[in-house]
This record gives structure tokens, C-alpha cells and sequence, in this order.
């Protein structure tokens, strides 16, 4: 079995990949990852290599590229809507799963990261989530499950910021979602959703999780993450934890890239506060 990690890097990301693939080696059995970005690709692995990043296994992916294959996609970008785009990511995330070259592929967001070994998927071959335990979302996230003709499927939450997800899966998600609605895939699912309060509410890993839990069987495991909400607190990591994610409130406060010297700010100090978890 093959496995893929899909990693989604925007312009404002940049500085959170530089540190989160510092811990790379704690996701297990990954055979080929994929950068998707708007970023010109050579001048994304320069930057990553400056800070010690491995890049001779990255695959770079432009978003046009992904446009060219799933033009739909771009009717993820609605009017008004204050995210700009939030959901279009979503969908490019859903589309990675068949165009990585992979029977599995662990969808990442650069925000997040493991301080200790996590395989997606088991030596049996089932995926193996990571959960919050009991926790729900906006409607908006099951709503979107209609689309499928299914229901939530656990009261755990498959927001973590990690998904793996089988293509074949997907592939018969996109026939389901063609043969229930009558229209292109990715309008199914963005048109199953209704407006709360001028925007649309959806979540590529709850589509993902519980369309997967009717497919095949899963295992789970409890994501303790620990969520800093300033740099500062990252001194207060601890392996208590499994995971660490970047809930800072402005982008402006959290590791930022400075373009006219095309560094990340202060990347020693705040790398030297999750060094010895490496």
C-alpha cells in the first residue's frame, strides 16, 4: 500500500510548514508528499531548504494546476464571503486524494504537528483517525454529509488537522455525490449547504471521516493536542500531549515570514522552544 502526504501551503503558511516539517519523522510509513500551494514552487523549496527541510521527496503542485483538472472547485469562492479561501482549500484538499499517486493520502494542515510517532494507517490496513473525543461542529459540517446520502456516523470530532483518506474511497464518493444530486461533485457538496449568517460552514474531515466510517472499517485515537494561543506558550509543551496546533487568534501574532528578507521571524527562538521534543 502506498501512502501520500498532502501537505496545503498558502503565502500566510509559509513560516508554520518551515517549523511543523521539522517533525516529519514522527509520521510513519510515508512514501511521497505533496506541496500544494499558490507559491512558485522553486522559490517555496529554497525557503524550506534554508531551514534544513529534506525536499528531495516533495512533489510540488500549483493550484492552477489543480484548476485545470477540477475547474468546479472554484465555485467554492462565494460572494462576500470574509474567509476568501477558507473552503476553496477545502476542496483542493478533497481533490488531492486522487491526484496523489497513493492508495492512501495523509491530508495535513501546516498548523498543526506530532511530537510523537503517528501512523494513519494500520498494519491491517484500516486508517487510523485522529478524534476529539464527544465534540461537535457547526451544522453546517453534517449538513454536508446529506449530500452523501448518510448521517454522522460517531459523536467524536475529525477536525485534527490530519485525515488520511483512501482514493478509491473518494472516487466512490464523487459517483455517489454525481448520482444523488445530478450535478458535478463539487457543486453537490457546497450546494447541500446552507448559508449561517452570509457564509457556508464545511469540513473536509468530517466529510471525510464519516464517509470513510461507511466504506471500511477504522481505528481511532484521541488527539491531545495542545493549543497555544500565543509563542510564548509553547514553553509550556509537554509530552502529555501528541500534538501541537497553532490557535493563535491574529496571523499577525503567530511565526510570521518576513518577504523582503525571506526569513521567518525569529524562527531560532520559537524552534528552540519545541527542539527537544525532536
Amino acid at each position: 500500500m502506498k501512502i501520500a502526504r498532502a501537505l496545503f501551503v498558502g503565502s500566510y503558511r509559509i513560516p508554520h510548514a518551515c517549523l511543523s516539517l521539522q517533525f516529519d519523522h514522527y509520521l510513519k510509513n510515508i512514501d511521497q508528499t505533496y506541496i500544494f500551494t499558490h507559491c512558485n514552487p522553486t522559490f517555496l523549496d529554497n525557503i524550506f531548504r534554508k531551514y534544513n527541510i529534506d525536499t528531495d521527496n516533495f512533489i510540488y503542485v500549483e493550484d492552477r494546476e489543480m484548476d485545470s483538472r477540477w475547474p468546479t472547485m472554484r465555485n467554492w469562492f462565494l460572494d462576500n464571503d470574509y474567509r476568501g479561501s477558507w473552503l476553496y482549500q477545502q476542496a483542493l484538499k478533497l481533490a488531492s486524494l486522487e491526484y496523489c499517486d497513493a492508495d492512501v493520502t495523509l491530508i495535513q494542515d501546516p498548523d498543526t504537528f506530532c511530537i510523537k510517532p503517528y501512523e494513519c494507517v494500520t498494519a491491517e490496513g484500516k486508517p487510523k483517525f485522529f478524534i476529539l473525543p464527544n465534540e461537535t461542529h457547526s451544522y453546517g459540517y453534517y449538513q454536508a454529509l446529506n449530500s452523501l446520502g448518510i448521517k454522522r456516523q460517531t459523536p467524536h470530532c475529525f477536525v485534527t488537522e490530519f485525515m488520511p483518506g483512501f482514493k478509491e474511497d473518494w472516487l466512490a464518493a464523487k459517483h455517489v455525490l454525481q448520482k444523488q444530486n445530478n450535478c458535478d461533485p463539487f457543486d453537490a457538496i457546497i450546494n447541500s449547504v446552507s448559508y449561517e449568517d452570509g457564509v457556508k460552514w464545511f469540513s473536509e474531515y468530517e466529510f471525510l471521516g464519516n464517509w470513510t466510517m461507511t466504506q471500511r472499517q477504522v481505528e481511532m485515537t484521541e488527539q491531545t493536542r495542545f493549543q497555544y494561543k500565543t509563542l510564548d506558550e509553547l514553553d509550556n509543551l509537554t509530552l502529555d500531549y501528541n500534538c501541537a496546533c497553532d490557535a493563535i487568534p491574529k496571523l499577525a501574532d503567530s511565526i510570521v515570514f518576513d518577504w523582503p528578507t525571506q526569513t521567518v521571524v525569529d524562527f531560532d527562538i520559537i524552534f528552540g522552544k519545541v527542539k527537544k521534543f525532536l
